[in-house]
């Protein structure tokens, strides 16, 4: 154990030790009911605990320093084996107890559970999946930076996180930017079952920091002392500007994986050799010989502890349980935004339109900035960020290395720290490098914090085919995004509604993902249709996010579009016309959450439905929209609805071949046809 009179506060020690002390309490209490509650025969679904219980116990000297190191305001993103991180930033712990009990009066109302702990009044947050804390952290050290505050940003992740693209992407976004974060590695020597030594060759993981100019410290013997001096650098580091650190402590775990390990990968002893050097017992016989405190004053802790973590499960056993109908609320941040426009305007090309749109809320808004890859100078690759970065320089219009999951993920601990951020996803197809922070953070966080924490974020991104870019960079992938709850998707087709949607993006509480097609933009280096070009007034306006627009009446056939389709319909509806069959079309705008009574009412008014999409054929928009009209209108049909969608196979190369499977106005109109009939 390290000398403890030496640059230390006695109060901290005291401090440290009594963190250490609860933590091991409550998880050992945690244990007991969560293993008593399952007997005789294990099973996850049984008892006041579901799921699975991940414990810390043996790792408290990782996070024990929070408790005297940290702010309220300094932000923390932990592991799915949050406990001991939770107690030392000053978590409520009947909240937190509650939380893991799936009470109503949890952190998060009983959404989250253990592994997703929320906690806005201390800045503190968990995450289940593998080196998911890291992109977080990024974005609430950006905040810090940007607002010109000397907090501090905490991500922590175990070994098995060290390998995670994540982990390095943020790595190198920290140190590129010299963001006030601190990344903590709790190297416990096994990934579930895989042996550090097995997925690594460096003597130790502070090792990495070498590869991005960064401090790199390692703290032995799982000591507490010694990771208290580490971090106390590191957090002067970050408070004065200078930039990231990386810690990376040799500490162990006493029990499995989860609850339940059987543990059959562990050496036979290897646990109760561990226990013999315990962290507890070594710092407490040291600050029993350093004369730091009595055996009165040990006593005192451990039953304040004690008393502390009983009174946490009693208050949590007491709380109600959630009703099952509770779970369908907080998927969606409340809105109240409605702002109509005063002026015709003038016609722009659309992505004119939403640079304008983004450029306006920007200067209302000090907390509003854009991210992603060429968005500065060049104006980002479809124009999007166009006249931006002159504007509002590089510190708000941000260009980014090619790291999708550390800068759109980085949107999350942006959002959960008071910004506005928006990100560019260059091209849609780039979404399987950048899906997890969108998938499990940004798209749940609100639900997950029992809406506490509120993801107001846009991603932009580029869809669609017709230019021979071939398969990774032309789809439109709507039904991905709209597959998952708690984000919204919008999709313009013409410059009023690119920039009036983008003004409700911003202003939207809401993940929104806002996705353009390539071929309405009205970029001069690619064709396009005249009629995206229309009227966009000058000033502020907003598009309602969710309802559909009738852009065209009619009484024998209901086309339903979104983006690209939309002109398709209408050049083949002219043509329908002179065949004496009269179209209606509905622009959807908004994919999620589409407007079902726009539908329905429009089924019920013509009697049949013509879905007509640029995504893949299945489990797409239209087999959304005919499911819907054939639920809730099935009665009104005069014919069987139908689709025209992008076929299953990936978009070819080869021009006749891209034309042969994308959506037109002759399929439209031959469609059409066959149903009047």
């Amino acid at each position: 154990m390290s000398v403890l009179n030496d640059g230390i506060d006695k109060n901290d020690v005291i401090a440290i030790y009594s963190t250490m002390v609860k933590s091991r309490h409550y998880e050992e209490k945690i244990r007991e009911l969560y293993l008593n509650d399952k007997k005789p025969l294990f099973s996850i679904a049984a008892g006041n605990i579901p799921g699975e219980m991940h414990l810390s116990a043996g790792q408290e000297p990782t996070a024990a320093w929070m408790s005297v190191l940290l702010r309220k305001e300094d932000f923390v993103y932990s592991t799915h084996r949050p406990h001991h991180t939770a107690i030392s930033k000053g978590v409520n712990l009947n909240k937190m107890t509650a939380e893991i009990m799936g009470r109503t009066t949890g952190l998060s109302k009983g959404k989250g559970g253990h592994m997703h702990l929320f906690d806005p009044e201390v800045n503190f947050a968990c995450a289940g999946i593998v080196g998911s804390s890291f992109p977080p952290a990024l974005g609430a050290a950006l905040s810090f930076k940007l607002d010109k505050k000397n907090n501090v940003a905490v991500a922590f992740g175990g070994d098995g996180s060290l390998n995670q693209g994540m982990f390095m992407e943020s790595m190198n976004l920290a140190s590129l930017w010299k963001l006030p974060v601190i990344f903590v590695i709790e190297n416990n020597d096994w990934a579930i079952s895989v042996n550090v030594k097995d997925s690594t060759l460096l003597k130790h993981d502070s090792e990495r920091a070498l590869g991005f100019n960064m401090p790199g410290i390692n703290v032995s013997d799982n000591d507490p002392i010694k990771m208290y001096y580490a971090a106390k650098e590191a957090v002067e580091r970050a408070r004065s500007g200078d930039g990231p650190t990386l810690i990376s402590i040799d500490t162990y775990r006493y029990y499995g994986h989860f609850e339940g390990d059987p543990e059959v990968y562990r050496p036979k002893n290897e646990v109760s050799d561990l226990l013999k050097k315990d962290p507890i017992k070594l710092l407490r016989e040291a600050m029993l010989e350093n004369n730091i405190i009595n055996n009165d004053g040990l006593d005192r802790i451990e039953n304040s502890s004690m008393e502390e973590v009983n009174q946490a499960i009693s208050y949590a056993e007491n709380s109600q349980i959630p009703a099952g109908k509770d779970a369908l609320e907080d998927v969606y941040s409340p809105v109240n935004y409605e702002i109509k426009p005063k002026t015709k305007g003038r016609k722009l090309p659309m992505y004119m339109a939403i640079s304008e749109g983004i450029s306006i809320e920007m200067e209302k808004d000090q907390n509003i900035l854009y991210m992603g890859e060429d968005v500065g100078i060049y104006g980002g690759i479809f124009g999007a960020s166009t006249g931006l970065y002159n504007k509002f320089g590089s510190e708000r219009v941000r260009d980014t290395p090619i790291s999708e999951s550390a800068f759109i993920g980085s949107a999350s601990g942006l959002a959960a720290a008071g910004k506005r951020p928006i990100v560019e996803l260059m091209f849609t197809d780039f979404l399987g490098v950048a899906f997890d922070p969108v998938m499990n953070h940004i798209a749940k966080n609100y639900y997950m914090s029992g809406g506490n924490v509120k993801m107001p974020i846009v991603i932009t991104t580029a869809i669609g085919g017709g230019y021979g870019d071939a398969a990774q960079h032309s789809q439109t992938l709507f039904s991905i995004f709209a597959h998952i709850p708690g984000l919204k998707v919008v999709v313009p087709s013409n410059s009023y509604d690119a920039k009036g949607l983008m003004i409700s993006a911003i202003k939207d509480n809401n993940p929104v993902i806002y996705m353009f097609h390539k071929g309405l933009l009205g970029l001069p280096w690619m064709p396009y249709p005249q009629s995206t070009v229309t009227e966009v007034p000058e000033e502020e306006y907003t598009v309602p996010i969710g309802k559909a627009k009738i852009i065209r009446e009619g009484n024998d056939l209901t086309i339903i579009t979104a983006g690209s389709t939309v002109h398709m319909a209408m050049e083949a509806s002219e043509r329908l016309e002179k065949e004496g069959i009269n179209a209606e079309i509905i622009d959807l705008v908004t994919v999620k959450p589409i407007d079902e009574k726009t539908l329905i009412d429009s089924a019920k008014k013509t009697g049949r439905v013509l879905a007509v999409d640029e995504d893949y054929q299945s489990y797409g928009m239209t087999s959304e929209a005919i499911s819907i009209v054939s639920e809730k209108a099935f009665e009104y049909l005069k014919a069987p609805p139908k689709r025209i969608a992008y076929p299953d196979v990936p978009v070819p190369y080869s021009r006749p071949m891209e034309q042969f499977t994308l959506p037109n106005s002759n399929k439209i109109f031959d469609e059409a046809k066959i149903m009047v009939k």
